[in-house]
């Protein structure tokens, strides 16, 4: 069978809960969604990678935001007074900064750089002996300073710390509103700039060491999600120290989440690949984190299908005993004519396995058919599926390339049953239930509901390796986003505005 995808909503009617037949496959798209739900691990379980292409275009989104940097560094910028040779200099305040769009870049071994001109405009008061008046410094000057990310283990962020800073000032004037005035205010400018590049440093370096994390310690380091039938409450952290490379970096992350039972996984193998430089990043999410999805989200009976439904009412040929007729004929000859009733149910959740540009899903299901409310035959089932991944724009696609079903007879009213008679019923059975559903599901396409208001994708890929999923991508963020990340960094300004 082979087919492209997406599909309904998956949620049975009847029991509020996921229909077997888009649940099995839509559960490998969830982790897209999702990005994370894994067991407490001391190991990776998924990784985030960009090269500059991504820090370009991290440029772009901070130079949306100009106007709340600037009232940033114009409400918290503190400018002591100053001794220019028996000149006092009082009062300084920022009237105005410009903020071209800032260059980042990445700096090997160490972390990344800031490069950022600046123009300033400063206000403030002079005195000398019994003279006095008002003055005001206007200055250019580039800004470069390294910075390096370390993993908080302790506290589960990324921890930004100061490196080097840097200030090469381009032109720096001093209007004391007197040009006999501005003549003898030449020999501080020397002093003046000096002042100025240490003011900068302390607070670029206060920020990098203090400011940006309290606010990483403030963002929300659980979420709690409601995957399918339960809530579920995620942790999220990092792994180890972020790998700054020549022309990428690697952020090793992990997730982790609860469970009354024991995970049945061994320990996640980790992950050996990165970004492509022709995207703007990598999200690499571990054959262990989506199996974690699955045993938390579609445990034992967490997915069921019930015949007679919408596709096949009572009446139809499926529902009947005369559809037996040949293929097992001492049912329809215990039962002639009757209503027939399957009922379907996982007996684990679904395992999932990547191999290069190849995914497996594996689960086991229990197959009942009933006739007036009395289970006649009870099944063991176990359905393996084989296909590919695909993702166009926000829209998950793909292929399914085989699908294979093994039968058990449990138990059964009419007799001996022959295993390789109940398998051909049963591939009967799903040809015409659930591989129609994956094959539309396929065709259609799953549109990524959490990231398809958030994020527009202009291009990216998605490829299984082996034990992990790497799907890279360019995008951009919508207005929505956009309109959110403002309001939150309103916020946070607010509140260190007052904390000034």
């Amino acid at each position: 069978v082979s087919t492209q995808s997406t599909g309904s909503s998956g949620i049975n009617a009847e029991y509020g809960i996921p229909n077997t037949n888009t649940t099995m496959l839509r559960f490998t798209t969830l982790l897209l969604v999702l990005s994370g739900a894994t067991l407490a691990t001391d190991q990776e379980t998924f990784r985030l990678s960009f090269g500059q292409k991504g820090l370009d275009w991290f440029e772009t989104v901070v130079a949306t935001m100009e106007d709340i940097i600037k009232e940033i560094i114009m409400g918290g910028l503190v400018i002591t007074p100053m001794d220019l040779n028996g000149v006092e200099v009082t009062n300084l305040k920022m009237r105005d900064i410009e903020l071209p769009k800032p260059e980042l870049s990445i700096v090997p071994s160490k972390g990344y750089r800031l490069n950022s001109e600046l123009t300033m405009v400063i206000d403030g008061d002079w005195s000398f002996g019994f003279l006095g008046g008002d003055l005001t410094v206007n200055t250019k000057l580039n800004l470069d300073t390294v910075a390096g990310v370390d993993a908080d283990m302790k506290n589960g962020i990324f921890r930004t710390a100061a490196g080097s800073c840097d200030v090469d000032f381009i032109s720096l004037e001093i209007d004391m509103k007197n040009e006999f005035l501005n003549n003898i205010a030449k020999g501080m400018v020397e002093d003046v700039k000096e002042r100025i590049a240490g003011i900068v440093c302390k607070e670029v370096n206060t920020a990098l060491d203090t400011s940006f994390n309290d606010l990483f310690q403030a963002i929300p380091h659980e979420v709690k999600l409601h995957l399918l039938t339960r809530d579920i409450v995620f942790g999220f952290g990092p792994d180890s120290n972020p790998v700054f490379s020549s022309d990428h970096v690697d952020v090793p992350c992990r997730v982790q989440a609860q469970s009354k039972i024991p995970f049945p996984f061994a320990p996640p193998r980790g992950i050996s690949d990165s970004v492509d430089p022709e995207f703007i990043g990598c999200v690499l999410l571990s054959e262990h984190l989506v199996n974690s999805v699955s045993f938390l989200a579609l445990g034992k009976g967490a997915i069921r299908e019930n015949i007679p439904n919408k596709r096949f009412p009572i009446g139809s040929d499926l529902t009947n005993t005369a559809y037996f007729k040949k293929s097992l004929p001492q049912l329809y000859k215990a039962y002639p004519n009757k209503d027939v009733v399957y009922k379907i149910s996982n007996l684990r959740y679904p395992k999932l396995e990547f191999e290069r540009n190849l995914q497996k899903v594996d689960v086991p299901l229990r197959v009942l058919i009933q006739i007036d409310g009395a289970t006649v035959i009870n099944l063991k089932l176990s359905l393996k599926t084989r296909g590919h991944l695909n993702i166009a724009g926000n829209v998950i696609t793909g292929s399914c390339d085989e699908i294979k079903t093994k039968t058990v007879v449990v138990s059964s009213k009419i007799g001996d049953i022959d295993a390789g008679l109940a398998n051909d019923i049963m591939d009967d059975l799903f040809s015409k239930t659930i591989i129609p559903d994956v094959n539309a599901f396929f065709k259609k396409g799953f549109r990524l509901p959490c990231v398809d208001k958030v994020i527009d994708t202009k291009k990216a890929i998605a490829e299984t390796k082996d034990d992990f999923l790497r799907v890279c991508g360019d995008f951009e963020l919508t207005d929505y986003t956009l309109a959110v990340v403002r309001r939150e960094v309103e916020k946070i300004v607010d509140k260190f505005t007052l904390d000034y």
